[in-house]
């Protein structure tokens, strides 16, 4: 179990369809928030990846204790490495809700220990559980789960959707490209040998030099990286729930990506996954 602390104890949480609106609405201000880089505590921290929203945290109960938590977690289904606890009462919306966040809480909300959260509201109180997962057991070869990302990724494409300000209309399937994988195998394994989340590489190079690298004559080239998410579906959600990530995997002149993970247990946060997007041509 990691080093998660209840910050403040409250009674259990429902939340109806306006607070589960103001809690989806607050989780992507906390990933607006993440992409930083931001001024914490009098030092930059920053950027982090994206949290993937988990309806078992949401729906956890005070427990009454700090290590009941883990254990009810575990009891639903969901085993964390690392679990914080934080509420916060007063706020009447999402927006009222992150400021206070910020202002106490800014170091938690840019751990990049955390890959999940859940969020649930009762009036104006606001409870937030973030986690970090264990690996799922039956995440299969990168391969394996980049073809289970495509298949989740070309599903968002399908509908309509909103990304933080940006409206987007449904957009065609992409297509997967060996070269683009190659690029995402190659910067997740950068990150997770070097323990560091970014999307510049240990020698200074960015997605599109990685693309030319291996052999991708890219007109447009884009990037989602993440951490700490212990399957396909979750590190979706996570770039779904951010709006910048969101944007990449709904924008319409994109034709093809590649996706990768790359599992090191002595890093920080074990597992780095790379979503690589790109067009070629004019």
């Amino acid at each position: 179990m990691g080093q998660g602390r209840a910050l403040l104890i409250a009674g259990a949480l429902a939340s109806g369809s306006a607070g589960a609106a103001e809690a989806d609405r607050l989780v992507e201000l906390i990933n607006a928030y993440r992409s930083g880089p931001q001024t914490c505590e009098g030092r930059q921290i920053g950027p982090v990846g994206p949290l993937a929203p988990q309806a078992v945290l949401a729906r956890a109960e005070n427990p009454g204790r700090t290590d009941g938590l883990d254990a009810a977690l575990k009891r639903a289904g969901y085993s964390a490495a690392q679990l914080q606890w934080i509420v916060v009462s007063g706020p009447a919306n999402a927006t009222g809700a992150m400021a206070l966040l910020t202002q106490r809480y800014c170091r938690p909300l840019l751990s990049a220990q955390f890959a999940d959260i859940g969020i649930s509201r009762a009036g104006d109180t606001w409870r937030i559980v973030l986690a970090r997962p264990l690996l799922s057991r039956d995440l299969g070869d990168w391969r394996t789960a980049g073809r289970e990302i495509l298949q989740l990724t070309n599903a968002a494409r399908a509908q309509p959707r909103t990304c933080g300000e940006h409206r987007f209309r449904a957009a065609a399937p992409l297509q997967w490209n060996d070269k683009l994988a190659a690029a995402a195998v190659a910067h997740s394994r950068d990150m997770a040998t070097h323990n560091d989340l970014s999307h510049k590489g240990s020698d200074g190079r960015t997605v599109g030099d990685r693309a030319v690298r291996e052999g991708y004559s890219w007109n447009r080239i884009g990037e989602n990286i993440a951490t700490g998410q212990g399957s396909p579906g979750e590190v979706v959600a996570s770039w779904l729930a951010s709006p910048h990530h969101c944007s990449n995997i709904m924008e319409p002149a994109f034709a093809e990506m590649g996706v990768a993970y790359v599992a090191n247990p002595k890093s920080d946060t074990v597992i780095y996954w790379t979503q690589v997007f790109g067009r070629t041509g004019r």
